[in-house]
């Protein structure tokens, strides 16, 4: 054991008293430091919760956007969520749509700043019941793989169970009666034309006796296609299929056309149900109704999920913002009306419907008895939100070249608007193509300027996107698009508060902008 001297046990010199006093300084001060520390931690947590909370924290002269909380976007995805567990995990038309629209209703009235309008439609819900059967008889009976060897393609009829058929080979000759000769009572084998649609080629068949169409698949494409046999702008009292339509592998098809001989069986469980449904419409109250900023997104999921980034991402951060604008008293310059579609996903039916009442005269009224507030010729540009929190999210700005030449002009200026937002805060961005697969599509085709911004689908992220934008490579970007797991949890809050506030920025900067017309036609510069 050691002999050395026990600090503060010494014999009472006045040394020893001294370090005992600095022991005892020392030791205070490092308590008292402690305790400082802690509250200077506290003290930042606290100005940090506080700071996020304030509605208005502007850092550079654009208060609505940081105005903007993702957590109150939250908590509407987490109602729509809630929604979708009561009905059968879904906020499909035949599910929790209505119910969905019904808490957006209810949010508008409530603490929004617009006439609420509701605008009813049909729309053809097309449901799978039971995996579909396919086989070959011949000296040798061939059951092949459903969605490996052969598909039924979408509103592909009503199901049937068809034995021992007679098929008849049409080839590439399905657009034209001449062309196709006997096919009564037998399942026509047809190749795709560049002549006609599928649609218009399986009707044909269908209207020449077929019991049914099967789609032979070029030979560059492995798998068989899941293509919509539907006319694409579909509106009500247009026909639908009502026979078995079903796509097979070039190889497939191949052994269907090798011998007159070959007889096949099909067994599918499907059915196509005619639905009411509607869109939602805040018609705002203030603004140049002839500079008309249309700030849109879709409000319906798939029927195989509940759709909280496809799309309650887009439409939970468009109903944010109009309520955030309303709160801050926000009076636009440009008239903003916002719209919540319905049956985007049976082929972006609401869009069009809307479109087809204003810009073509189909029906000139919401309802029966209620007038529309909103003229086609009013509506300077359509912005549009759809998917904004893919959990391996690239931030996506659609490029408004792709518009047709009638709408391009002011769908580019869109883009730099989106840009401007990117680039002023340093977030890396990627320009993707504007051609189809949501709702800009009947505007853009019908002379209206559009653009917007997204975080993909089912799109693989490459290695040099990973670098650029982060998150995983040779991963889709939502590994949950269209299916069961597209929850609370597939949201990437990060990549919902970059996208959402890109969106409110182009939404306070178009319905503020002077001269909007001439901006977007290059005739003057917003910036």
């Amino acid at each position: 054991m050691s002999s050395e001297q026990t600090p503060f046990l010494g014999s009472g010199s006045s040394q020893d008293s001294r370090g005992g006093i600095y022991q005892w300084w020392q030791s205070r001060s490092r308590d008292a430091l402690s305790f400082l520390t802690v509250l200077l931690l506290l003290g930042t947590g606290l100005g940090i919760w506080v700071y996020g909370t304030l509605p208005t924290s502007d850092q550079d002269g654009h208060p609505h956007e940081y105005a903007l909380s993702t957590e109150r976007i939250k908590e509407h995805l987490n109602e729509f969520l809630a929604i979708a567990e009561k009905h059968n995990n879904s906020r499909s038309v035949t599910n929790g749509h209505a119910a969905s629209a019904s808490y957006v209703i209810s949010q508008l009235k409530a603490h929004g700043n617009c006439d609420v309008h509701v605008q009813h439609f049909k729309s053809p819900v097309w449901t799978v019941n039971s995996e579909p059967r396919f086989a070959i008889r011949g000296p040798m009976r061939v059951d092949y793989i459903f969605e490996t060897d052969f598909q039924i393609m979408r509103y592909g009829g009503q199901g049937a169970r068809l034995g021992d058929m007679q098929v008849a080979r049409v080839g590439k000759d399905g657009c034209s009666a001449e062309g196709v000769g006997d096919v009564a009572g037998k399942v026509a084998v047809v190749h795709p034309s560049s002549k006609c649609t599928v649609f218009e080629s399986a009707f044909l068949l269908e209207q020449l006796g077929a019991k049914a169409v099967v789609f032979v698949r070029p030979a560059q494409f492995k798998s068989p296609s899941t293509a919509r046999v539907r006319i694409t702008d579909w509106k009500e009292s247009d026909p639908l299929m009502t026979i078995p339509v079903l796509s097979v592998t070039h190889s497939v098809g191949q052994v269907l056309e090798s011998s007159a001989s070959v007889r096949v069986d099909i067994e599918t469980d499907t059915r196509i149900d005619v639905v009411k449904t509607f869109n939602v419409i805040c018609v705002g109250r203030t603004g140049d109704p002839k500079s008309t900023v249309l700030v849109g997104s879709h409000l319906d999921s798939v029927a195989a999920g509940p759709g909280i980034n496809d799309n309650g991402s887009g439409s939970a951060s468009t109903l944010e913002i109009h309520l955030t604008l309303a709160r801050l008293g926000y009076e636009p310059r440009n008239r903003l009306v916002f719209a919540w579609w319905g049956a985007e996903e049976d082929g972006l039916l609401g869009s069009r419907h809307f479109a087809r009442v204003l810009a073509h005269g189909w029906s000139n009224k919401w309802t029966a008895k209620e007038p529309v507030g909103v003229r086609w010729e009013d509506i300077a540009l359509d912005l549009n939100f759809d998917m904004l929190g893919s959990p391996n999210y690239i931030a996506l700005v659609h490029n408004g070249t792709d518009a047709p030449e009638n709408a391009r002009s002011g769908s580019q200026h869109i883009q730099r608007v989106f840009e401007d937002y990117f680039v002023r805060h340093g977030y890396p961005y990627k320009i993707t193509d504007m051609l189809a697969g949501s709702d800009f599509l009947p505007f853009v085709d019908n002379g209206i300027p559009a653009g917007g911004v997204l975080t993909g689908a089912g799109e693989i992220k490459t290695i040099a996107e990973r670098r650029m934008h982060g998150g995983l490579a040779n991963a889709a970007l939502d590994t949950c698009y269209h299916r069961d797991c597209d929850g609370i949890l597939n949201i990437n809050m990060r990549g919902l508060d970059q996208m959402s506030k890109a969106a409110m920025y182009a939404v306070s900067t178009l319905s503020s902008t002077t001269g909007l017309r001439d901006f977007l036609n290059g005739k003057g510069s917003r910036f």
